[in-house]
């Protein structure tokens, strides 16, 4: 009986096949000559240079379902082939690929376009994978929420529990960095893992200018200028990423840079401009042919204090196994390895890992915000950034039910017509048939 039970169970419950890391299982070479150290380490600080004239050969004898390769600071397009077949890598310049294969294969050929650093290759057999694989998704091709963090870790820091109280929504959400961290590869590294621990999938933009600390706007635009860029410049990329993404809410920093950290004040300084340049149908003619104009519908920034809204994020979240968003935040600045030692972590977690809630930071409080820019109206309940606005996904299933009613409307009508047509058409037959009786008779 209880055999019985068990096969039952398991026909109801059919049992997870985990992926098998295959990677030590099996020999990888370069021109004949076996590579292991760096690339299969598991290690993002290590990497191999691989020659753009250079084939990675991997032999296995399990057969390869899928590969998971990290690159040091930057992918580039290549191919693998097996099977006398080609499949293009890099095509999407994630730093963290993970390509499912066409086919199983026990031998496969990976080459690059030009040379590339790897920092790891796994390789994997049919199943469910590791919670350590990233699967990214392109960019938004619209979003609904666009969040403008300068740095790597903001997004985790200052703005605490945004990201995965609108995962929770179902919000299509964007991160668009105004730094980046390329002198620094490992902060790049650490950016990927935070966000993915926090629900987002779709690929981050890397943000144009090196980072460099200052105290002031002042001393932010001097470091732009010496990294050979002008405000102009920063100005082109935040209006071309407001034009592509066209989201319906924006997010920024806090206008005196929370601490006073010279970027961020430059981010938002250059952003309040930015969301009326990206309706002007006179600046960046290149951008506009590209995406078009687009006028954002809100735009929220850090600590502002006009129009305030407070945001909840110490109430549990189904997508995240009723965990707060402040809770899954932690986990994603927790990603920050290399950011651990600064005041930060204090700040998030308490200096005894005290807090408990968002509430509990007080300075610089990531619930907090203020309405700087509206299209359809002030906030009136002050706890969400989308009040008074519709997702994406709810406009099309809105729209689907909407057709639904069109389909009844129509089909009742046509119901009706029938109705009516049979009310006259049937007396008429029956006349007619009833004159055609006694004519016989």
């Amino acid at each position: 009986m209880i055999k019985i039970i068990f096969i039952i169970l398991l026909m109801i419950f059919p049992k997870i096949i985990l992926a098998k890391d295959i990677t030590n299982d099996s020999i990888f070479k370069i021109n004949n000559e076996v590579i292991s150290e760096k690339v299969k380490d598991n290690n993002e600080k290590t990497y191999l240079k691989i020659n753009k004239d250079e084939t990675i050969n991997i032999e296995s004898n399990e057969e390869i379902t899928s590969l998971y390769i990290v690159y040091e600071l930057k992918s580039i397009k290549g191919k693998i082939n097996y099977h006398s077949k080609e499949q293009l890598i890099g095509e999407n310049n994630f730093l963290h690929e993970y390509i499912l294969l066409n086919e199983k294969t026990k031998e496969l050929s990976i080459s690059y376009d030009d040379d590339v650093k790897i920092a790891d290759i796994y390789a994997f057999s049919e199943g469910e994978l590791p919670n350590f694989v990233e699967i990214w998704q392109p960019p938004c091709e619209m979003a609904d929420l666009l969040l403008f963090s300068t740095h790597s870790d903001d997004e985790q820091l200052f703005f605490l529990g945004l990201l995965p109280t609108y995962v929770d929504r179902g919000a299509s959400v964007e991160v668009v960095y105004f730094t980046n961290h390329y002198d620094n590869p490992k902060r790049l590294h650490e950016q990927l893992h935070g966000l993915y621990t926090v629900g987002i999938r779709n690929y981050p933009i890397i943000g144009i200018i090196p980072d460099a600390y200052s105290e002031s706007l002042d001393g932010a635009i001097k470091n732009l200028e010496k990294a050979n860029l002008t405000t102009e410049d920063a100005m082109q990329y935040e209006v071309e990423m407001i034009r592509r993404f066209k989201p319906l809410v924006i997010v920024g920093h806090d206008e005196a840079g929370e601490y006073s950290h010279g970027q961020h004040i430059l981010n938002t300084y250059i952003l309040k401009d930015a969301i009326k340049y990206a309706n002007d149908n006179t600046y960046d003619e290149a951008s506009i042919k590209e995406y078009g104009l687009w006028n954002p519908s809100k735009v929220y920034l850090h600590l502002y204090k006009e129009n305030p809204l407070v945001m909840d994020y110490d109430t549990p979240l189904s997508s995240f196994d009723g965990k707060t968003a402040y809770e899954v935040s932690k986990m994603g600045y927790s990603k920050h390895l290399s950011q651990q030692w600064t005041w930060f972590t204090g700040w998030i977690n308490g200096k005894n890992n005290e807090f408990t809630k968002s509430t509990d930071i007080k300075k610089y409080s990531p619930n907090e915000f203020g309405l700087y820019y509206t299209t359809v109206g002030y906030d009136e309940e002050k706890n969400d950034m989308f009040e008074n606005l519709t997702l994406r996904k709810d406009i099309v299933t809105i729209d689907q039910e909407s057709n639904k009613e069109e389909v009844k409307e129509d089909l009742k009508e046509k119901v009706n017509n029938n109705t009516k047509y049979n009310y006259i058409i049937i007396p008429i037959l029956i006349i007619t048939l009833i004159i055609i009786f006694i004519k016989k008779r």
